[in-house]
Formats: structure tokens, C-alpha cells, sequence
């Protein structure tokens, strides 16, 4: 859409009025909790506080842990100079010089209970004065026991074994540590008051360095001239020249400056602007005389071009009508072909079937001896050579039912080493004519395979018979069946035979595809067998690659998916 209608040109031409705002200068002043300062000091008092309190619990900690150990080995050393008196006052049973050893215990304050007892429990003498109420009292009984008795055993002045008596002491633990208590409220006392005072001096000094200096850098920027910005310099003491408040003020006075540059080069371009607007307005009147040439040009081409695409439209359905029989014709005779075959094959399966029998009958002579021993090689002929025309129509028909999409496949569990040796047993003449060396590789506790076992031993077979039929005599065959890294089952078969051309491996892998013509053929076959192979592992989800290079053997290999393995837990659960 064109707006440059002579409206739209006049107003555009008219020159935008400058707007100046007059504001009175504000004052900022932060209230006393919005401070830097009060934050600051709030901060690294409450940092001080957790500090103190927890440096001051951990002296309190260790100094209630010595106390506990000084406290014992006196007790200890108490109990250890009375035991002698006590212990002659036992032995001798005098009730005085017993008395004399509890009134001398009953000297410690913190003791409120002393008695000597002999053997029978009887007491010789005892002392007790009553628990004196203080304030700490509370703080014995949850930290540990509020009266706590300590014995030693008396042993007899003639023998140590014997134990004549007992010498024991009740404590006061709360007046046992009341030293230790008044030093711990001291402790408590100083870490949670000291951090207090630092909050006064701390907020007094952050004013004095920090809120003040940013108050007045504040009230410097509301003074600041909007049409001339590079006329006011922000000042600051010289106190915080250097430090970060200077760094401010300067970054502050820099960036005026270059507003103010940048002012003089805005009024520059709003000039430059203006006569480069007059200049598009010129151009656009020219422009749009154009544009109207070319839009009559456009349409004329717009017509042309729409007669153009109903031609061609028209020529499009009439070559789809023609490629769409084309397909119909080449589809029904692919169809008719595949058709075909397996008629065919069918009609010729049967007379074959006859002739190997009548063949074998005739070889084996099982109705009577044939005179001429021509007749038994020409009947060995046409049985092997039966043999071989059956299993080359069984290819063909199994061809023609996976183009026909009629394959199916019946599953079952398959142990690989017994199905590769009833194929080896299969091919055990032609191995032992040619003097073939073939070995066997299995993982330890290799588990089943899940697939139609015809199927598999099929694609075995093919594989053994190309490693065979291409192998010179006294090569070595090896046949490996293994899980790789993501479980899959590989079977591999290897031999040391002609091996293949690059450029050939892909044209065998083709249906009747051979090196060899029909004319320089060295070796039997149709072509079928890796073909069929392909597409029977395929038919099992897996793939299927060969390796080969001219007189270094060749390597095919069929990997099937790992979800056709068949572990132990899988064999049960699919017996259940």
C-alpha cells in the first residue's frame, strides 16, 4: 500500500516542535532503614553475631569437655587418698576413724553424701548435707545428672583380692561446675553483646564514608540541564577521589560528556535527515510513476502467464492419465509374472518329484540289478541333476512369493549349532570331495534364536554352498555364531575361495546376478541363492553384508535383531 499521498507528504514535511519538560530539581535523601549504610552494618553485624555466638558455644563446648575431665580425676584423686583411712577403719570395724573419713570427704562443697559400708552393707559411718537451690540447677539436670554417685571398692590391708568394704561419695554436679557455668555465661554474654556494639560504630562510620558521599553524587544528577547535559561536572571530596565514589563521579562527568556529544550529532542528523527526506520525497514521486508503468506491464504478463498455466495444466492431467496406465500395465504384469512362476513351478515340482523318485529307485536299484553299469551312472546323473532343477524352481518359487508378498514365516525356537551341522551334514560330500577344512565358533552359552527354522537353515545352506562351490580344494571354511555390542545375533560365514570384485559385490546380491556369463561360467548356479538369502533375512527384520576381495576369500554375514534372541528368562516365558 502507497502512503505517499500529498496528505501524507505535508505532514511529514512539517517540522516535530521539541518538547521541554520544566521539572523542579529533586532532593534525595534514603530513609534511615533504605540506607547502604544501615544495610551494610545490619549485614556484618548479623555475620558477626552467627560468628561470635558460634565461636563462643565452641569455647563454652571444649571448656565444659575439660571440666568434665579435671572433674573426674579429682574425684578420682579424692576417693584414692580416703580409701587407706577407709580401708583400716573396715578392716578394724571402728565406727570413729570411719567418721573422721566421711566428715574429712564432706569438706568438698560439692559433696552432699559420704558413707563407709563394710562387707554386709552394713554402714560404719555416713555424712549427708541438703541440696542448695540455684539458678543453673536446670541446666544439671538436662545436660546430666543432677546428683551423681561415685564408689571405690576397700580392699584388706593382708590382701588385695579380698574386698572388706565400700567407700562411697554422692556429688552435687551443679555446684561441681558452677565455676564453669559463670564462665560460660561470660562467654554467651560477650559473643551476643559485642556484635551490638559493633552495629552503632559500624552504621556510623558507613554513613560517614558512604551515604553521605552518594546523597550528594545523587543530588549532583538531579541538576543535570536535559538540554545541555555536558555543562554540569559532578564533584566529590577529595577524600574519595581515589577510591570508588571517585570512580563513579568520573564514569558519571565521562558519560555526560558523551551525551553531550551525542546531542551535537543528533541536531547534525536530524539536518542531514531532513535533506535527505525532501531528496526521498523526489524520489518516490519519480518511483511511483514507474511503478504505475509497471504494474500496466505486470498485468498484461499476469494474463499471459494464467493462459499459460491452463495450457500447461491441461498437458500435466494428460501425462498423469498415461504414466497412471503405465503403472496399471507394469504392476499387472509384474503380478502376472510372479503368477506365473509359482504355476509354473508348481506343474514342474511335480514331474521333478517323480523323476528323482523313479531316479533313486533306478540308482539304488531296488527293484533288480540293471546290466549295463551306463544305465546306473546315466540314473546317478539324472537324479542329481533332478535334485538340482527342484531346488532351482524351489528359489524361484520362494522368489516369487516374496514379490508377491506371500511369505510367511513359521516361528519357532532354533538352536544355531544343531541347525548349522544338519546343513554341514547336508553338504558333508561336497566338503569331503573337495578336501575342505570347515570349523565351527560359538559364544559360550549361546542363547536360541527365534525364526522360522526352514527359513534360517535355507539361508545356512546357501551360505555353505557358495563357500563350497567357490573354495579351491584344501581351503578352510569357518562358520562363528556370536551376540555383538547391541545384542543382535550374528551368524558369519568365512572362507578362503576366490573372493569377489568390488564393483561385482552388489550385482550377486541381485536376483540371477553372476560374475561370470553364461559363456565363461566356471561354476554352477543361478544366481538365486544370496538373493533369496536377502530377502529371507530381511523377512526376519535383520540385514545382510558381504566382504570379499579377489583371492582373499569372502566374508557374508546375517545379523538378526536383538529381540529375536531368546534368552533363558524368554525360553520359560514362552513354555508358560
Amino acid at each position: 500500500m502507497n502512503n505517499t499521498s500529498p496528505e501524507n507528504i505535508d505532514r511529514l514535511k512539517e517540522p516535530k516542535p521539541r518538547v521541554l519538560i520544566d521539572v523542579e530539581s529533586p532532593s534525595y535523601k534514603a530513609g534511615f532503614h533504605k540506607r547502604l549504610s544501615f544495610k551494610l552494618a545490619r549485614t556484618g553485624v548479623i555475620i558477626a553475631f552467627i560468628l561470635g555466638v558460634g565461636i563462643s558455644t565452641a569455647e563454652v563446648y571444649l571448656d565444659y569437655s575439660r571440666r568434665q575431665i579435671e572433674f573426674v580425676a579429682e574425684v578420682d584423686r579424692v576417693l584414692k587418698v580416703s580409701a587407706p583411712a577407709a580401708e583400716r577403719a573396715v578392716h578394724l570395724l571402728d565406727e570413729e576413724l570411719a567418721r573422721e573419713v566421711v566428715q574429712g570427704l564432706m569438706e568438698y562443697d560439692f559433696i552432699i553424701n559420704a558413707q563407709v559400708d563394710d562387707d554386709s552393707s552394713m554402714i560404719l559411718a555416713q555424712e549427708v548435707q541438703s541440696q542448695v537451690d540455684s539458678s543453673t540447677r536446670w541446666i544439671s539436670r538436662v545436660i546430666m545428672e543432677d546428683i551423681r554417685e561415685f564408689s571405690i571398692s576397700l580392699t584388706s590391708v593382708n590382701s588385695d583380692d579380698l574386698a572388706p568394704g565400700k567407700l562411697t561419695i554422692d556429688i552435687d554436679m551443679d555446684r561441681a561446675f558452677a565455676a564453669f557455668y559463670v564462665r560460660s555465661s561470660f562467654l554467651l554474654f560477650a559473643g551476643m553483646v559485642l556484635p551490638l556494639i559493633l552495629v552503632f560504630l559500624y552504621l556510623a562510620v558507613f554513613y560517614v564514608l558512604l551515604t553521605q558521599p552518594l546523597t550528594k553524587l545523587a543530588n549532583s544528577f538531579s541538576q543535570i540541564d536535559p538540554d545541555n547535559p555536558g555543562r554540569l561536572r559532578l564533584s566529590i571530596d577529595k577524600t574519595h577521589a581515589e577510591d570508588e565514589l571517585g570512580m563513579l563521579a568520573k564514569a558519571g562527568n565521562d558519560f555526560l560528556e558523551i551525551t553531550e556529544h551525542h546531542f551535537r550529532q543528533r541536531e547534525t542528523a536530524e539536518q542531514k535527515l531532513k535533506e535527505a527526506r525532501d531528496e526521498l520525497e523526489r524520489r518516490v514521486e519519480v518511483r511511483t510513476k514507474e511503478l504505475r508503468r509497471e504494474i500496466t506491464e505486470r498485468r498484461s504478463a499476469e494474463q499471459a502467464l494464467q493462459e499459460l498455466n491452463a495450457s500447461l495444466e491441461q498437458k500435466v492431467e494428460l501425462r498423469t492419465h498415461d504414466l497412471n496406465k503405465a503403472k496399471e500395465t507394469a504392476e499387472f504384469a509384474s503380478r502376472s509374472k510372479s503368477q506365473f512362476l509359482a504355476n509354473m513351478s508348481h506343474e514342474l515340482r511335480t514331474p521333478l518329484n517323480a523323476i528323482i523318485g523313479f531316479s533313486l529307485v533306478m540308482k539304488d536299484q531296488m527293484m533288480g540289478g540293471l546290466e549295463n553299469e551306463k544305465y546306473l551312472e546315466y540314473s546317478a546323473d539324472i537324479h542329481d541333476s533332478s535334485n538340482h532343477l527342484l531346488r532351482v524352481i524351489s528359489d524361484i518359487l520362494d522368489i516369487s512369493k516374496i514379490e508377491a508378498g506371500e511369505l510367511s514365516l513359521d516361528e519357532q525356537v532354533i538352536n544355531m549349532p544343531e541347525a548349522v551341522e544338519s546343513c554341514r551334514l547336508l553338504l558333508a560330500d561336497s566338503i569331503r570331495q573337495k578336501k575342505l577344512q570347515l570349523n565351527t565358533s560359538y559364544l559360550e552359552f549361546l542363547p536360541k534364536l527365534r525364526g522360522d527354522s526352514t527359513r534360517v537353515k535355507q539361508i545356512i545352506i546357501n551360505f555353505l554352498s557358495n563357500a563350497t562351490k567357490f573354495t579351491p580344494d584344501g581351503g578352510q571354511i569357518f562358520v562363528s555364531c556370536t551376540l555383538d555390542d547391541d545384542g543382535r545375533f550374528v551368524l558369519r560365514v568365512n572362507d578362503s575361495g576366490i573372493g569377489i570384485a568390488e564393483e561385482d559385490i552388489s550385482k550377486v546380491l541381485e536376483p540371477f546376478g553372476q560374475v561370470d556369463d553364461i559363456m565363461t561360467r566356471t561354476h554352477e548356479g543361478t544366481g538365486l541363492g544370496l538373493s533369496l538369502c536377502v530377502n529371507l533375512i530381511d523377512q526376519h527384520n535383520g540385514t545382510m553384508t558381504l566382504e570379499s576381495k579377489l583371492g582373499m576369500g569372502t566374508t557374508v554375514t546375517a545379523i538378526f535383531p536383538a529381540w529375536r534372541v531368546m534368552h533363558a528368562a524368554d525360553e520359560i516365558l514362552l513354555e508358560t
